[in-house]
């Protein structure tokens, strides 16, 4: 269905009195977001690094760019489709790996509903390390739509190696490495409430629910839970480098994406390591102020 169809429903409705149920702005819709989430959740979903500065100039530098449209073409015949990996998608929308989106769910299990949505619109979902639900479950609700898994990658390579294959197993069509993320970045909001979800033992449900991780552990994490985020939170950063790049590309056969890329020369240099792709991003303002 075309967006203008869904625009003459909601006018026609409105002859019958009936006025839309949600909102139809961003602006209105963060307000009612953040009135529904608990303020724990709240704080580490919005804020950012820092003075949140990157966050403002992220929003800021998008503005800045444009659409120029062509007259005369058509246009109730419209194709945003693209090509990546050898997959055909019907636009070049993606929705970006977030780590608690899982928390943000009535229900609490906003992965399966981001995934859902992805496999009603069409828009893959790359689909977070930190999860509420073990990757599996989540790729089980994409239907037709690809999904792209993003890795935050351990210390304990056998470990980044078993969600790898768990992740290839489980369809995910492309692995997406962050690379900003060995430590934790200065989070005044977080830090104000002492609070970090997954030291709470949120959305760690990809590592106790892995063969590998499990084994590392004296006691399964459902009989000593706070033994195992203990265990995570050693694991968890690994500042990779360059020299890693060989391994990383070895251990998958899918489409590599490297995450976290900013300078041109990165580029250059994962391109000659093999990678398929980068992905330009400075975390959204949440690893590190002013990039």
């Amino acid at each position: 269905m075309a967006f203008a169809e869904y625009q003459d429903e909601i006018y026609l409705d409105g002859l019958r009195g009936v006025v839309p149920g949600l909102p139809v702005t961003c602006d209105e819709l963060q307000p009612l977001a953040e009135a529904a989430i608990p303020p724990a959740v709240r704080s580490y979903v919005a804020g950012g690094a820092g003075d949140e500065y990157t966050q403002r100039a992220n929003v800021s530098a998008f503005e800045q760019w444009g659409l120029v449209p062509r007259m005369m073409v058509s246009p109730t015949q419209r194709d945003l489709s693209v090509d990546l990996f050898g997959t055909r998608l019907p636009t070049p929308l993606f929705m970006a790996p977030v780590g608690v989106v899982g928390l943000c769910a009535q229900d609490g299990h906003g992965d399966l509903a981001t995934a859902r949505a992805a496999a009603r619109t069409g828009v893959p979902m790359i689909a977070s390390t930190l999860t509420v639900d073990p990757m599996e479950q989540v790729a089980a609700e994409f239907g037709g739509t690809p999904g792209f898994f993003q890795l935050y990658t351990p210390t304990d390579r056998e470990l980044a190696q078993s969600l790898v294959h768990r992740a290839e197993a489980a369809g995910f069509q492309a692995l997406v490495v962050t690379l900003d993320t060995w430590i934790t970045g200065w989070r005044p909001r977080d830090l104000a409430v002492s609070n970090f979800p997954q030291l709470r033992g949120h959305c760690l449900a990809n590592y106790t629910s892995d063969p590998v991780f499990r084994s590392r552990l004296e006691k399964a994490p459902e009989d000593d839970p706070a033994a195992a985020v203990m265990h995570w939170a050693k694991t968890f950063g690994n500042p990779l480098t360059w020299d890693d790049l060989p391994w990383l590309r070895s251990i998958t056969g899918l489409p590599l994406i490297l995450k976290g890329i900013c300078h041109p020369d990165d580029v250059r240099r994962a391109k000659d390591g093999g990678v398929d792709g980068i992905y330009c991003s400075n975390h959204g303002g949440r690893q590190a102020n002013g990039g």
